[in-house]
């Protein structure tokens, strides 16, 4: 991909990305996002063949965008991956849009026919990969217990993670999302310091 190719289509996802968030995937239209970075529907449609296309390429911009922060701020201030987790949640709290649409086309795609199906499971197959390769760094020297499954322990966070966001965009006024995944932290991260006994 020319260098010229590669900024047209971060302009594109930066653009789509305020799009989704403020109008949703069906009030979003694609003229609108192309006349934005001055292009026609057509245009657009060079760089991404659809508008399913378009909502995958701007969850996975916006992964790679998080997981660049958080893998910079794991290695240089060493800070715990729960940390870097509770920062996240308290970013999504802000961004309510891009969270209902993940949530929704989440849902969706669990249909096989689903055409972003396969994008969602390589999506958290990717992210279970890496956060258990964190663990492993981790119990070493964080001094975990070594007796824990970590793949169910991925699983289980991430199931926590997701479960607030649908939770606090049912009935934000009543669902903390911050606050319930510092909790879950607390539970988690002692269960790992507990040496097994004997």
């Amino acid at each position: 991909m020319t260098t010229q190719r590669r900024s047209r289509k971060e302009a594109i996802l930066q653009v789509a990305t305020e799009h989704f968030a403020r109008h949703g995937f069906h009030g979003a239209t694609l003229s609108a996002i192309a006349e934005a970075v001055g292009l026609t529907e057509p245009g657009l449609l060079y760089y991404f063949p659809s508008k399913v296309e378009l909502l995958q390429g701007v969850l996975d911009y916006r992964d790679q965008a998080d997981k660049s922060k958080y893998m910079a701020i794991l290695e240089q201030d060493k800070i715990s991956l729960f940390s870097a987790l509770q920062d996240l949640v308290n970013v999504n709290q802000e961004r309510p849009g891009l969270v209902q649409l993940f949530t929704v086309m989440v849902g969706e795609s669990i249909n096989p026919e689903h055409p972003s199906h396969d994008f969602f499971v390589q999506r958290y197959r990717a992210l279970r990969k890496t956060m258990v390769d964190f663990f492993k760094t981790a119990a070493v020297s964080e001094g975990y217990r070594t007796d824990v499954d970590l793949e169910q322990l991925v699983v289980l966070i991430i199931a926590v993670l997701d479960g607030l966001q649908i939770q606090w965009l049912l009935d934000p006024g009543q669902v903390e999302m911050t606050t319930g995944f510092a909790l879950f932290t607390r539970l988690v991260e002692t269960y790992l310091e507990k040496e097994p006994s004997d």
